[in-house]
């Protein structure tokens, strides 16, 4: 048995060799046949991060882990701090505090009838408002600087380690700082909450009326929730040392990409491209180079073991369950590519990963290679009989 699963193997690693080094026109994944995936786009973008969710694999990043000011996208912890102490219908009093806290806001008034924590989300979320955000800090935390500590024990329980946070609305303080590769941890953990992940979908959200009766309403900054098919959130921001940030998330055939991007001189442009990127040039089965620049994946996942060139990415396409008596588990913590792809919520100390064996003992993969060949060929045949 492990005789033939070893040949398996070796048939499976050898077709790959020559799908990359020895035929032509695989290094252009463009033509539809390619197997390895292009050079990332050039972006105005300083530090950038691409995720894929659904593989649990970071596609592309430049300089994730420089610790940089990110202006309005430290709302998005904030509101995940606050969604996790308080409920959405909790009543917040507006204090001289939080109205006169000045730059983006939605016009709180001192003493006016209290707002719901949810009405107060929707205008941190979608109209950025720093006057909301220090409301809700001051109701979750008693002041700005206790609720900071909220703030900065969830970056620590979340494995954050390139993050300091001294205010809920992130203007610009030597102290307060994070990443790009932080801020898509938090934005993992923002959006897989329901009540964060409804918000940030939202276009516009009518709030309380001025206590002269104005009518009030937010209406989202992120452009691309009307301009990228797919698009489901998350936040903007822009300070004059950030520059443009952003963090969003888009969704495709059950794939959700994740980008991140700071320092930016036209943040929507660049994510857009990126996500063209990330949606138009990795497949079912796609060969990444692993970089040097790659050096620190997210917490939870395996790097690449020393001298693997390559990690691979399986099609996971849903299968029925496994009838007990056909198939057995069995151990398997590393992927013959060197790479384990899980979710970058989970716990450092993972358990041990399970592949399927099936009674055929066909290794996973070896199907992919041989489609991959048999395409190939196909196309190849196509273009002489058309030439």
């Amino acid at each position: 048995m492990r005789e033939v699963r070893a040949g398996a193997l070796l048939t499976a690693t050898s077709l790959l060799v020559l799908l990359i080094a020895g035929l032509p026109g695989l290094a252009h994944p463009s033509s539809g046949l390619g197997l390895i995936a292009p050079d990332h786009p050039e972006v105005t973008a300083e530090a950038w991060i691409v995720y894929d969710q659904a593989y649990g694999k970071v596609l592309a990043e430049v300089d994730p882990d420089s610790r940089r000011s990110v202006a309005s996208v430290t709302k998005i912890l904030t509101a995940l701090v606050v969604l996790q102490n308080v409920g959405t219908d909790d009543l917040v009093a507006i204090t001289d505090t939080a109205a006169s806290v000045g730059e983006s806001e939605i016009g709180l008034v001192t003493g006016e009838a209290a707002w719901t924590v949810e009405e107060l989300l929707a205008a941190l979320i979608l109209r950025s408002a720093n006057d909301a955000a220090v409301a809700l800090a001051e109701h979750v935390g008693g002041s700005v600087a206790g609720f900071a500590e909220m703030m900065n024990r969830e970056a620590t329980r979340l494995g954050l380690t390139d993050s300091n946070f001294v205010n809920p609305h992130g203007l610009d303080h030597s102290d307060h700082y994070s990443s790009a590769r932080d801020i898509l941890r938090i934005s993992i953990a923002a959006m897989a909450n329901p009540a964060f992940a409804r918000i940030a979908a939202t276009r516009s959200f009518s709030l309380p009326p001025t206590p002269e009766g104005e009518s009030r309403v937010a209406v989202n900054r992120n452009d691309l929730l009307a301009t990228y098919p797919g698009t489901l959130g998350i936040k903007t921001g822009y300070t004059g040392r950030a520059l443009q940030t952003l963090s969003a998330v888009a969704e495709r055939d059950r794939r959700r990409i994740h980008v991140v991007v700071l320092g930016s001189q036209d943040h929507f442009a660049d994510v857009a491209l990126l996500f063209d990127y990330a949606f138009g040039s990795f497949g079912p089965l796609t060969l990444v180079p692993v970089t040097s620049e790659q050096r620190r994946p997210l917490a939870g996942s395996v790097a690449a073991q020393p001298g693997t060139d390559f990690e691979v990415f399986p099609d996971r396409a849903e299968e029925p369950p496994p009838d007990p008596e056909e198939a057995v588990v069995v151990d398997a913590p590393e992927t013959e590519a060197g790479t384990v792809a899980v979710d970058p919520d989970a716990e450092a100390a993972a358990p041990p990963v399970t592949q399927r064996v099936e009674r055929q003992v066909e290794l996973p993969g070896i199907r992919d290679a041989l489609t991959w060949v048999s395409r190939y060929w196909q196309g190849l045949r196509a273009g002489n009989d058309r030439g």
